[in-house]
């Protein structure tokens, strides 16, 4: 019978119940935005429940199941058409370090190729041979706090269903449980993500994680990521965070991160205008090194980016594009300084020798510092 296996490893992140579901004995998988851009009239909060029975038989027909694995461990979830060529996104949880993948639509199993699949963002492309899937489309409008969303999904392998509810914000960042052994005991830690996720007060279920996230119009809006309560919430890929790695995927077969190697950190707000971010390292090597940035600096501006807080600074990273340019603006001694140097690829990060990976949680910092380009 399927279930969600739990870490027996201390120190591990505790996944909320409601993500991946991992049919036969399957380790522990990880759970997993949209940047706010205005409503359209009838988003707001909930969808009426006649027009969200009316909107899931409408685009039911686009949301299939996703499966990798063998021999016993299988993971399974949600994904979905985003064209008539059988191209679908889903979650990277469900992947793994699987290269191949398995789609079920209406029913009948095929074996699907794997386009990308980044475990920073969370994000996998995948294509099966079906020239007639029905295809979801993306969002052009901005969300806002209070929009009715709905929430797409396979939950426990049994057919597709819905849920819905309004969005409750926009963050960079999530409470996650660090189990401490087997007392029960656990003690709580903060995770990043890349970039800004949508956070909706819609239930989820083992098996959708990977689901769309729709607007009122049937619209895509955010792919779900993962729950930070046990599957009462969750954590969505904004549409926009999702479209800059599908062009990376089309155009390399992998996501391309930016890196320009400032190290920034959470400082005092000395002038009280909200400014926070301070660079803490200028990695040598690195166009930054060569810039003129200091260690103390105040980070104001990441070309067009005003910058508050580092989740400011990680919304600016994951959009830039490896082989351009960052324009970075600081302030040091009440001047204010531009910098202008070029976007490297991000390197991979290096696991401390006995370890394996520091999260399970997509998106979540992998033992690096924050970094002016990406975490």
């Amino acid at each position: 019978m399927s279930r969600l296996s739990r870490s027996k490893d201390a120190l591990r992140v505790v996944l909320p119940q409601a993500l991946t579901l991992v049919v036969s004995a399957l380790p522990v998988v990880a759970l997993l935005g949209v940047i706010p851009a205005t409503a359209r009239a009838g988003d707001v909060f909930q969808i009426a429940n006649d027009d969200a029975s009316s909107l899931f038989d409408k685009t039911k027909a686009s949301v299939v199941q996703v499966q990798s694995g063998d021999k016993g461990f299988v993971n399974a979830g949600s994904g979905f058409f985003i064209d008539d060529h059988g191209t679908v996104l889903t979650s990277s949880t469900i992947l793994g370090d699987n290269k191949t993948a398995r789609v079920i639509i209406n029913g009948v199993t095929m074996e699907a190729k794997v386009i990308g699949n980044d475990p920073r963002s969370g994000l996998a492309m995948l294509r099966a041979a079906y020239d007639e899937s029905p295809a979801l489309t993306f969002s052009q409008d901005a969300l806002k706090t209070g929009d009715g969303v709905m929430m797409l999904g396979f939950p426990m392998s049994l057919p597709v269903t819905y849920s819905q509810g309004p969005v409750s914000g926009f963050d960079g960042s999530y409470l996650a449980q660090i189990a401490q052994g087997d007392d029960g005991k656990t003690v709580s830690a903060i995770e990043r993500f890349a970039t800004t996720h949508i956070h909706a007060n819609t239930t989820i279920s083992p098996g959708q994680v990977g689901g769309p996230l729709l607007n009122s119009h049937g619209e895509v809006v955010g792919l779900v990521a993962t729950s930070p309560d046990s599957g009462r919430s969750v954590y969505a890929l904004p549409v926009n965070a999702m479209l800059k790695i599908v062009a990376d995927f089309n155009l390399y077969g992998r996501a391309r991160h930016g890196w320009v190697g400032i190290n920034v950190a959470p400082g005092p707000d000395t002038q009280h205008d909200g400014r926070t971010v301070r660079v803490v390292q200028v990695v040598p090597g690195t166009p930054a090194s060569q810039s003129g940035i200091l260690t103390g600096d105040t980070i104001m501006r990441i070309d067009s980016r005003e910058i508050y807080r580092p989740e400011d600074v990680l919304d600016a990273s994951f959009f830039t594009h490896v082989g351009g340019n960052m324009t970075v603006v600081i302030r040091r001694d009440d001047k204010l300084l531009d910098y202008t140097f070029a976007v490297i690829e991000r390197p991979q990060p290096t696991p401390a020798p006995g370890s394996s990976v520091t999260s399970n949680a997509p998106g979540a910092s992998d033992g690096q510092p924050l970094l002016v380009t990406g975490k």
